[in-house]
């Protein structure tokens, strides 16, 4: 039995749509620029409420639009740009974290965060630092990491559910005088 060119034509279409939105799934999946990845997603629903107005299920297709393709991206927008902030908390006095403004060179772990930070395109802030009240209130609420020495080790404490801390990690192999500590995201540094 042939289809008639129009449902055959129909039908085409909604293989081609299907095909697309697997392969936005993928590369939503894949891809690893925050931004790029709502961009993604947001075509990704705005295709699907394509295929359930195809399928003959407007109320589900607005729903989706408006959802899925508008508000669910404006909400990830908004939180990807207030990120963009690591901050460091740290009591130690010596030169680890020094930024090396005063003509001497860098501390090793002022160098490892600040090649972290580039790599995602955040700005480093150290804590304490000249500002020291906004440093007070910054690290009760929102460090990233918490760096202290032990034992003549240097310990770099973070969230255990940050992807940034997995690349720190890496970032760490070579270093056999600095660890890193996963904690709870229940834990802070008070």
């Amino acid at each position: 039995m042939r289809l008639s060119p129009e449902k055959e034509a129909s039908s085409m279409l909604d293989i081609l749509l299907l095909l697309i939105v697997a392969l936005i799934a993928v590369a939503i999946v894949v891809h690893t620029d925050l931004f790029n990845i709502v961009i993604l997603y947001s075509i990704f629903s705005l295709l699907c409420a394509t295929l359930y107005l195809v399928y003959m299920a407007p109320d589900v297709a607005l729903a989706e639009a408006a959802i899925g393709s508008a508000f669910v991206p404006m909400i990830f927008i908004v939180a990807i740009s207030k990120q963009r902030e690591f901050i460091v908390l740290s009591r130690l006095e010596d030169g680890f974290l020094s930024a090396g403004s005063d003509g001497s060179r860098p501390g090793r772990g002022y160098v490892i965060l600040k090649a972290l930070c580039r790599q995602y395109g955040l700005k480093l802030v150290l804590c304490p630092s000249g500002e020291e009240k906004a440093c007070r209130i910054l690290a009760r609420s929102s460090a990233d990491i918490f760096v202290y020495e032990e034992d003549g080790e240097y310990i770099m404490e973070g969230k255990g559910s940050s992807l940034i801390m997995e690349r720190l990690s890496h970032m760490l192999i070579d270093h056999e005088d600095i660890s890193l500590v996963l904690t709870g995201d229940d834990e802070n540094y008070d």
